[in-house]
């Protein structure tokens, strides 16, 4: 006998599980390590400022560039196609002061509770829609900022400890 309707257990959501993810990537809880959280909240501005490796970008280029993209990310979601010039992809450090630091790291994690928000406001069945930009469809943009945020924050994580 199965149970009533009533009694049965809700399947869970993709864009659930989909939140989920960003969260733990975000915050903590994720299998590949450290997330982005994490991994900066010990990093002051001058470790952020400075260039590792030459021809490499600095940690404070990396947080802006996770910010920009999670922002474009969820702009996509919600049917806007903006487009993105090199200084937005990478935008420029153009204050090193704490306080800049500070603020930069702030707008990270803005960007990422909008995108937080807009995943959480979807249905499933959006998943599959066509979405402008790289990926073809919410689902394919999803997953790619999911493998994006935590490639960075492995990179973040390098160079956290090559700087020591």
């Amino acid at each position: 006998m199965s149970p009533s309707p009533s009694l049965a257990p809700e399947t869970p959501k993709a864009v659930d599980y989909l939140a989920d993810q960003l969260e733990r990537g975000f915050y903590g809880g994720a299998w590949h390590g450290p997330a982005l959280h994490e991994v900066l909240e010990d990093v002051d501005a001058d470790t952020a400022h400075r260039r590792l490796l030459p021809t490499g970008k600095t940690l404070w280029e990396i947080v802006h560039h996770l910010a920009a993209w999670n922002g474009i990310a969820a702009r996509r979601i919600r049917g806007e196609t903006p487009e993105v010039t090199q200084e937005q992809d990478w935008p420029p450090v153009t204050d090193p002061s704490p306080a800049a630091w500070q603020a930069a790291l702030a707008e990270l994690e803005a960007q990422h509770r909008d995108l937080y928000r807009t995943v959480r406001g979807l249905d499933d069945a959006r998943l599959d829609d066509a979405v402008p930009g790289s990926d073809p469809t919410v689902r394919g943009l999803l997953l790619g900022t999911l493998q994006h945020n935590s490639y960075h924050a492995g990179q973040i994580a390098l160079l956290k400890k090559a700087g020591k």
